[in-house]
């Protein structure tokens, strides 16, 4: 079953946007009498609000030093330093900036000045691991490169021995190479014509 309201000054307590002719009377009373205490100031005044609705409609819209307009940077630049301090406490934060109420600064950190830390946060995340990356792939790099070079193509380092053949095939005296397994103390060597040339006459 619902629950009725235990009297009926709960009944009449009114909820919703403020009217002109509301903040008149609030104006009014509060130039006569001072603020006080709020719960007993709407029910004295004759509005229909509640304590805590009163305070914020007069403190937040009504009271004469409220500063309008948006925040400047000099300010934006002062909540960050008092908020790295205080944490959320908005009402000490908001007597250090005349004119600007807790609940402006409060919604104003949470919908600009937080907003572009996070986003600050995440460029400076992505920054740090690109930069990792391309430190990683260099470092990479650097090593496939010495190992590479520290091992040579076979085909690129050998280079076959050049020796001085003439005319006729052979070797000059005094040029054969000492690779080949062929040892002899003669200093002229015969050629394959000569050879056979020497055959034909012997009548072999």
């Amino acid at each position: 079953m619902d629950k009725k309201p235990c009297n009926s000054h709960d009944v009449e307590v009114r909820k919703g946007p403020w009217t002109m002719e509301e903040d008149l009377i609030l104006i009014n009373y509060i130039a006569n009498h001072g603020e006080g205490v709020w719960n007993s100031l709407a029910k004295a005044a004759g509005l229909k609000r509640t304590g805590k609705s009163c305070r914020l409609r007069w403190l937040n819209y009504l009271r004469p030093d409220v500063r309008r307009g948006n925040i400047s940077q000099e300010e934006e630049l002062l909540i960050i330093e008092l908020h790295s301090k205080w944490g959320n406490r908005w009402s000490k934060i908001a007597k250090h900036l005349p004119g600007r109420t807790d609940n402006e600064i409060k919604n104003y950190w949470r919908t600009r000045i937080q907003k572009h830390i996070k986003q600050a946060d995440q460029t400076n995340n992505y920054s740090a691991h690109q930069s990792n990356s391309k430190a990683a792939d260099h470092q990479q790099a650097s090593t496939s490169h010495v190992s590479g070079s520290s091992v040579a193509d076979p085909m690129e380092v050998y280079s076959p021995p050049s020796y001085p053949y003439n005319t006729m095939g052979t070797f000059p005296v005094g040029t054969f190479p000492e690779q080949l397994p062929m040892e002899s103390n003669e200093q002229n060597y015969w050629s394959l014509e000569e050879f056979w040339s020497m055959q034909l006459l012997n009548g072999d």
